[in-house]
């Protein structure tokens, strides 16, 4: 078999055979308003000679059944199209079965698609999908009263779609990756999930879809967060690169080796018993005893490990992210008085007098991660000491610039770079005694305090002059 490419009419297309949705597919999304643009699209365009509705990429699966070859047709991009035509048809189907306003020539036409469509047996258990399958064909109901003859003959014989049919699974998931590299509708962990599902191990595949599960219970918004926000800004400040906005382009950060493909390269032998000795520790039989459980030993910044690893990395990096937030967002009422001074501090952080500006939260960024880093690598031994010198690491911006863009947060990062005394320190006091490169002058600290300054709030340039972060 060659990979081709061909353009099939909607009728051609619902005809393919032993057609199948991976079970690692995403879950079945299309809002309201995609499904609303399809049936538009549809009356509009219903005198057109043809209209291409989109693109599908299909793994031709050769499996051998009975001592025969079976090619099943897998949808490795698509998914979502081919299930709102198969709602359309089954929609359209209800609509004219024996309803005298139709013609029988599009009666018949119909009911021959939606007798293809009942051979082929694709079973949704997601229960996102399931609802999201029940709503959009209710609403594809209400939507297609109006199709006369014309409309369901035009969208079944001169609608397209363009089907990739690629042989090799691998080549398919690349074309995958490239395709929607460059679109929109994708956000680029949705890209990394695809490279990571089809890195698993073989031995893995049978955790597969509770991994796909888990996954799809997290937001869009939350998973994009955590990408953007943290785990990207903290793997390329620890390497000394920029690091300002996550695309799709990036996402090799979050590639790295197949445990059981890669070659025995001595780099790869620690990771390798460490991958094996945790998954024996956790099956072993006296767990059903003990209860015990070890997780794998993730570091922000290490070689990610391909597959079900990287789904257990963003699951463990989630719950760091929401223990810091619980721990240092709560609300303080207490009064600066009756604070410790690591709590003060995280109090001028995230509570000052001008905490609603966006340079501000640029600096509440950096904080948050310089942070998350430290308690990544050394946990929360001397946290307090390291708060005061992450504090005046990232406030000495607010005495440099007057108005503080993530550009110029990003330049100083990589400037001085407190990311990557970490990363090299053995001991937390490596960290702590650090020199730090830069610090207000006197004179500006003195500026700052004999004016009424809108820069920022007053607490901040006391604690620098109190505490002697200054240079002469």
């Amino acid at each position: 078999m060659n990979n081709r490419a061909e353009i099939y009419n909607i009728q051609d297309f619902i005809s393919l055979e032993k057609v199948r949705i991976p079970e690692y597919q995403r879950p079945y999304k299309w809002t309201s308003k995609n499904v609303i643009q399809l049936i538009d699209d549809i009356h509009t365009f219903r005198k057109k000679t043809n209209y291409r509705f989109g693109t599908i990429v299909i793994h031709e699966n050769k499996l051998t059944e009975d001592n025969q070859d079976v090619i099943y047709h897998d949808i490795v991009d698509g998914q979502q199209r081919y299930t709102t035509l198969r709602l359309l048809i089954y929609a359209i189907y209800k609509q004219t079965i024996g309803n005298n306003k139709y013609q029988t020539n599009t009666q018949k036409l119909v009911a021959d698609l939606k007798e293809k469509l009942d051979i082929i047996d694709i079973k949704y258990n997601n229960k996102t999908s399931i609802e999201n399958i029940n709503q959009n064909y209710q609403l594809i109901r209400r939507s297609i009263q109006h199709f006369d003859d014309e409309t369901i003959s035009s969208f079944v014989t001169k609608f397209q779609v363009v089907v990739f049919f690629i042989h090799n699974e691998n080549e398919a998931f690349q074309f995958f990756d490239s395709q929607n590299s460059r679109g929109k509708d994708l956000y680029p962990h949705d890209l990394l999930k695809a490279f990571h599902l089809r890195e698993f191990d073989s031995s893995d595949r049978n955790v597969q879809m509770k991994i796909v599960d888990h996954w799809e219970k997290y937001s869009s918004k939350k998973l994009a967060g955590l990408f953007s926000e943290y785990l990207f800004r903290i793997k390329g400040w620890s390497n000394n690169r920029h690091s300002r906005y996550f695309g799709k382009q990036h996402i090799d950060s979050f590639k790295g080796i197949s445990i059981d493909k890669i070659e025995s390269f001595p780099y790869v032998k620690s990771m390798q018993i460490t991958h094996h000795l945790v998954d024996n520790y956790n099956e072993n039989v006296e767990r059903k005893i003990d209860k015990r459980f070890m997780h794998f030993p993730f570091q922000i910044d290490q070689l990610m490990i391909n597959g079900r690893r990287f789904f257990e990395y963003i699951d463990y990096y989630l719950g760091i992210n929401e223990k810091f937030k619980k721990s240092y967002l709560k609300p303080n009422t207490t009064k600066d008085s009756e604070c410790t001074a690591s709590e003060l501090l995280v109090k001028l952080v995230y509570r000052n007098n001008f905490s609603y500006r966006d340079g501000e939260s640029y600096l509440q960024d950096l904080f948050e991660c310089i942070t998350i880093y430290y308690i990544d690598k050394f946990g929360e031994n001397e946290l307090d000491e390291f708060i005061e010198k992450a504090f005046v690491w990232c406030y000495y911006l607010r005495f440099e610039y007057q108005r503080l863009g993530f550009d110029s947060l990003d330049n100083y990062v990589i400037a001085n770079n407190l990311f990557l005394i970490i990363k090299n320190a053995i001991q937390p006091k490596e960290v702590i005694n650090a020199q730090i490169l830069r610090l207000p002058t006197y004179q500006s600290i003195e500026n700052f305090s004999s004016e009424e300054s809108r820069r920022m709030d007053k607490r901040i340039v006391e604690f620098f002059k109190n505490n002697n972060y200054y240079a002469n």
